[in-house]
This record gives C-alpha cells, sequence and structure tokens, in this order.
C-alpha cells in the first residue's frame, strides 16, 4: 500500500503541521509520495530530502516573518500599483530552501514530492514534479 503525504498551505500554520511530521515519524509512518502547496511544500521538501525532522523544528522554532519574507514599504506600493510583479521580494525564502534543502531539483528528493500551484495569469492548477531552483532575484 501506498503511503501518501498530503501537506497544505498555512503560512505559520506550518510550524503545527512540523509537529505532526514529528509525530508521523515517531509512530514510524514515512511517505512513499509527498503532495504539497505553499507551506506544506516547504516542510515536504524536507521530508523529501531526508531532513532531520527535530532540525525542521529547530528551524520553524528561529524562523521570524521577515526572514522568509522582508516586507519594505516601497516594493509592496510598486506591487500594489502594478509596477512590480510582486507585492513582497521571494528573496528571503530562496534563501531559506538554499540553506536548508538537500537537493536543488524537484526530482532529485529522495521521497517523490509534487507541488501544487496556482497559474497567476491563467488562475489554473499546475503540479510541479521537476524542476531546479532558480536564482534568487
Amino acid at each position: 500500500m501506498t503511503t501518501a503525504f498530503v501537506l497544505s498551505g498555512g503560512a505559520n500554520l506550518g510550524a503545527a503541521q512540523a509537529g505532526t511530521l514529528v509525530a508521523l515519524g515517531e509512530a514510524g509512518i514515512r511517505p512513499d509520495l509527498i503532495v504539497a502547496t505553499s507551506v506544506g511544500a516547504v516542510n515536504g521538501a524536507w521530508i523529501a530530502g531526508e531532513g532531520d525532522i527535530e532540525d525542521l523544528l529547530d528551524v520553524w522554532r528561529a524562523l521570524r516573518r521577515s526572514d522568509v519574507f522582508p516586507a519594505g514599504p516601497v516594493g509592496g506600493l510598486l506591487g500594489f500599483l502594478g509596477r512590480s510583479d510582486h507585492l513582497g521580494s521571494d528573496g528571503g525564502l530562496r534563501r531559506l530552501l538554499r540553506t536548508h534543502l538537500r537537493f536543488s531539483d524537484l526530482e532529485s528528493a529522495a521521497t517523490p514530492l509534487h507541488v501544487a500551484a496556482t497559474d497567476l495569469l491563467t488562475g489554473e492548477g499546475v503540479l510541479l514534479s521537476s524542476g531546479t531552483q532558480s536564482k534568487p532575484s
């Protein structure tokens, strides 16, 4: 029987999700595949890369919003006015992933990882199962 972890988004709920992943690991439950979105994809990538779950908890304990989404009034305003393609920089999240993940492309994960996202131009769902992390903007 295949065991899949399906991990949802929810910003800081990712910390609670990490606690659930600890409980699953302690019970000896390991995924054969992971499907995730948003913060669930970050936690899922940790598990898919065979990262130590206690280390994931340490990351969550030390994490601050500004580490992931550094906010700046000028950048937010430019995004809001349509002069930029984002409201907040993705640099913090990219740094976090590069620092802590053990793989750089999805197909290299020890456990298959599929990330669900939405194409903002079409509004259609997208399932990412391969690809390399791009350089920070």
